[in-house]
């Protein structure tokens, strides 16, 4: 299989390098096993077994809005749907004790069906320290 037209990598700007840092840490690395392949005064990158790349730099101070032009969300994939509850229960977690470094990372929507997104549609919704909104979704497999 080629992988060609595969996602490589996203690079986020955050208004809070520190916080943003921490939170991806947790989420990429303790969530979603990604491992850390950088770490720079400008640039900070986990990579997934996959390939796929996610890097956070330092931006300017304005939070981000999903309805301007440009990125709307960010979903990343879970293999089952008990796993997309084990990891809201993680974040909330977290989002509680690290509320001084990441006060603006919030749940959006709690764990449910969206079936309205198609058969087996189960995600929760959160935000990043910037309000990039992010997802973990899991979805029965296609057959292509």
């Amino acid at each position: 299989m080629s992988l060609t037209g595969t996602l490589h990598h996203i690079a986020l700007s955050a208004s809070d390098y520190e916080a943003s840092r921490t939170f991806y840490q947790f989420l990429l690395a303790d969530l979603l096993g990604y491992k850390k392949v950088m770490e720079q005064p400008y640039c900070t990158m986990w990579s997934h077994h996959s390939g796929t790349r996610v890097a956070v730099s330092p931006g300017d101070k304005t939070a981000h809005n999903k309805h301007n032009p440009g990125l709307h969300h960010l979903a990343f994939t879970a293999a089952t749907p008990e796993l997309i509850d084990e990891f809201y229960n993680k974040i909330v977690q977290f989002q509680e004790a690290n509320k001084a470094t990441v006060a603006h990372s919030t749940i959006l929507d709690k764990p449910a069906a969206y079936p309205q997104y198609g058969e087996g549609y189960y995600a929760v919704f959160f935000t990043d320290p910037d309000n990039i909104k992010l997802e973990l979704v899991y979805t029965p497999p296609h057959k292509y």
